[in-house]
């Protein structure tokens, strides 16, 4: 009966440790920060910025206001700020605690359809 116990205890001890020393090795993906901004009628936009631990990874920003769907968008090449795009119909561009909106004007162009400030910041890791 003893040697039962002792059998139980050793492999709960081993499983207990394997799970320990695997969670040592583990790290987020992404770091992630999610900034507000408000534009001048008073809209609220949620902005989850999605940061790479490493160079496989890619930057990206999900978009979330209270009155529409969430939209991603990956970084695109920016000659000043940082711009995310998907190419077709968005462009969110920040500079500092800036950030506006872009979509095409129906002459092969982009406009800016909406400008934001940031109002708050904070920082998650996954």
């Amino acid at each position: 009966m003893k040697m039962f116990y002792r059998f139980n205890f050793i492999a709960k001890s081993s499983i207990l440790t394997l799970i320990c020393l695997f969670s040592l090795h583990c790290k987020p993906d992404y770091e992630e920060i999610e900034v507000v901004y408000l534009d001048q009628n008073g809209q609220k936009i949620n902005a989850i910025y999605h940061n790479p631990f490493d160079e496989t990874g890619t930057f990206s920003v999900t978009l979330k206001s209270p009155n529409e769907n969430s939209i991603t968008l990956i970084q695109g090449i920016a000659a000043s700020g940082v711009r995310y795009t998907d190419d077709k119909t968005l462009v969110w561009w920040i500079k500092g605690n800036e950030a506006f909106i872009m979509q095409p004007d129906g002459k092969g162009d982009w406009e800016i359809t909406n400008r934001f400030i940031e109002i708050q910041h904070a920082e998650n890791h996954r």
